[in-house]
């Protein structure tokens, strides 16, 4: 049966998709860091965006909203931008806090996306998951909270046990050992029972769809460019779907990131490309295109000179073909 509609008519109505499209790809984005003083903030975004906020290790630094806005390359064209916003740190007094807490929700409305940075050598959670309960409290709480990603930083505190660092040619990359990555777990889940599963009622999860999904569920809808998921996505959850759709585990580990805490350190440069890639996740449709240059740099993301790396303490050293290396060993030249 021939279409109702004229050929000008499919072109117009394709032309009129095409620059909803385009316009959605290419309008401004916003992101927002917030969390407890402390907890690396501006350092992440300094790393993560190429950004150079002021830091610092005895007194809050950030006193006001400061903005970083990076322009991006859409479909050949100049001009679109991305703006971050690194946000005062909570729990520097209950005076500020009172002011900092109305700036986070007016904040956590306007923008696409937030990183919640929770300081990885910290076990006082009660006051900081107050704050968070209190800013999200409205009748928008669930488009709210499903803007968060939470994000577990300076990790490289949490040490005994040792870091391991990968040898490259003069740069390499920080992985933590067998028992540290554990310990890494462990701190991560129960973050996430803290922040994020109070919340499970109100959450939903999404993620590109790379082609091919057609995973019959009530839970699940998709469509041909994104896969949603209605509810909190649990590790359990997680597992139940990739041992039950196997050909499909990468995109239910996808759904599993929008509702876990990802661990990260801007010091030692290590899963920053995981957090940029769950930020990039919950924004939609287009965002692939907008954070393209950003994405396309994120494998670099983990690379830590040689020189910058024995700054930072001792390490255990793998070099890929001898065994593992001591920096303390004075055997060890200078040059490694």
């Amino acid at each position: 049966m021939s279409s109702p509609l004229s050929a000008e008519q499919l072109e117009r109505i394709k032309a009129d998709v095409w620059h909803k499209y385009e316009t959605e790809a290419s309008r401004p984005l916003s992101v927002a860091i917030m969390g407890q003083t402390g907890a690396g903030k501006s350092s992440l975004l300094n790393v993560l965006f190429g950004a150079d906020l002021p830091t610092g290790d005895i007194r809050p630094v950030t006193k006001a909203p400061e903005a970083i806005t990076l322009p991006v390359n859409i479909s050949g064209k100049d001009g679109h931008s991305l703006t971050f916003w690194d946000m005062p740190g909570i729990g520097e007094s209950v005076l500020a806090d009172a002011d900092y807490l109305a700036m986070y929700r007016e904040k956590l409305t306007a923008c696409d996306v937030v990183i919640w940075a929770l300081h990885s050598d910290n076990r006082s959670t009660t006051y900081e998951a107050m704050c968070l309960r209190r800013i999200l409290e409205g009748d928008d709480d669930a488009a709210l909270v499903n803007k968060l990603t939470f994000a577990m930083t300076k990790v490289d505190l949490l040490t005994p046990p040792s870091w391991i660092f990968a040898l490259h040619g003069g740069s390499g990359v920080f992985a933590p050992g067998t028992r540290l990555a554990a310990k890494l777990s462990d701190k991560a889940l129960h973050y996430e029972e803290v922040f994020i599963r109070p919340f499970a009622s109100l959450l939903t999860a999404s993620t590109y769809n790379p082609g091919g999904f057609a995973v019959g569920d009530e839970r699940l809808t998709f469509d041909d460019y994104t896969v949603r998921y209605r509810g909190y996505v649990s590790e359990a959850v997680c597992a139940d779907y990739q041992s039950r759709y196997p050909e499909d585990a990468d995109v239910f580990a996808r759904l599993r990131d929008n509702h876990r805490v990802l661990a990260c350190s801007a010091l030692f440069r290590f899963n920053l490309a995981q957090v940029l890639v769950a930020v990039v996740n919950k924004l939609g449709v287009g965002a692939t295109a907008r954070f393209r240059r950003l994405l396309g740099e994120a494998e670099h993301l983990a690379e830590v000179p040689v020189d910058t790396m024995r700054g930072l303490g001792n390490f255990l050293i793998w070099d890929g073909v001898r065994k593992l290396l001591d920096l303390s060993d004075p055997a060890i030249p200078p040059t490694l």
